[in-house]
């Protein structure tokens, strides 16, 4: 029996070992452009490479089944460890209940309401939802965990990354400037921080040119926003399911890389591991990360962007404010408990 499996793996393995060793190569460099600017996140370096790859035709036939399995099954496999940054007694030191609903409320109503902000656009469902999972929830990450439910195509999920990218990196500039002219409340800053900014390698490059003390209360708020990752895939998977026609013929109500997520996020908040073993698997998840990241760029075609128009980049810069404040409300409202 594992002679039948293994055979054909292995023919594909030399069928597409150059295609491999490509993935590879681009994950390597991408984290060492990263390692040597830690304001770089590698995925999005990864994805940069990949656009640029593809559009001046560099990537020909042979590459696609390697690419195809980067954004497919090496995706699914780095969301599945992405569960493993969560530990649910995080949650807990928050502070107060109240505390938690606040985030929760943050992230659902920015979640909901830019999917409905998105119908005056007139934007198609797909690219609206990764909008609203990477503003809401965790930037890229939560994009990539959000793509294989999306029925998004790459050119949506390059768009989604760059304005996720784009405005994050407009945050970590303006916010200490803010800061500086304002003088707030370092910890509550931090919580305006953790609550509004969108990937989470943005919310400590912001927090730290503010202060230790937003660093704290930033990192924290944002593992609270992580935590809600979970429940809103679980949400659109159900949803989708209810709507599909195809009743008949019985499917898992949730998808396994969701399975998968959840699970590693249970072991995390188990404490079986120690802390440089779940480093290590954080250090193996932001690599397949990257490389997913490569094969979705791979498929991102300049010319096809173009057909989306400026609707999307409208809809980012509308939806940034109205994160920022939403937020802000939560803020006030966490400084009255």
């Amino acid at each position: 029996m594992y002679q039948l499996f293994l055979s054909p793996l292995v023919k594909w393995v030399r069928e597409n070992i150059y295609g491999l060793f490509l993935i590879g190569s681009v994950g390597v460099i991408a984290e060492t452009i990263s390692n040597l600017n830690d304001r770089i996140a590698s995925p999005v370096i990864a994805l940069v490479i990949g656009v640029l790859l593809a559009n001046f035709g560099v990537l020909r036939s042979w590459s696609k089944p390697s690419l195809d399995l980067a954004s497919g099954h090496i995706l699914k496999i780095g969301i599945c460890l992405l569960g493993f940054r969560l530990a649910f007694s995080e949650i807990t030191e928050i502070g107060s209940s109240t505390g938690v609903l606040i985030v929760v409320a943050v992230v659902v109503i920015v979640f909901f309401g830019i999917q409905k902000i998105s119908t005056i656009f007139s934007l198609n469902k797909p690219l609206a939802l990764l909008i609203a999972s990477g503003y809401s929830i965790c930037g890229l990450s939560a994009i990539a965990a959000m793509k294989p439910l999306s029925q998004a195509d790459e050119e949506e999920t390059g768009y989604a990354v760059g304005l996720v990218t784009l405005f994050g990196s407009i945050a970590v500039l303006v916010f200490p400037i803010v800061q500086a002219i304002f003088d707030f409340d370092e910890s509550l800053f931090g919580w305006w921080i953790g609550l509004s900014v969108h990937d989470t390698g943005q919310v400590v490059a912001t927090a730290s040119a503010v202060g230790e003390d937003a660093l704290d209360s930033a990192v924290l708020v944002k593992m609270c926003r992580i935590l809600m990752l979970a429940p809103l895939l679980m949400f659109v998977s159900f949803k989708q399911k209810k709507q599909s026609k195809n009743s008949q013929k019985w499917k898992l109500p949730i998808p396994i890389f969701i399975l998968g997520f959840i699970a590693a996020a249970t072991i995390r908040s188990s404490s079986v591991f120690s802390e440089s073993f779940i480093a290590t698997i954080g250090d193996i998840r932001n690599f397949l990360i990257t490389m997913a990241m490569f094969g979705l760029g791979a498929g991102i075609r300049l010319s096809a962007l173009k057909n989306l128009g400026r609707q999307p980049l409208v809809l980012g810069f509308v939806s940034w404010i109205a994160v920022l404040i939403i937020a802000g409300a939560g803020v006030l409202i966490q400084n009255q408990i």
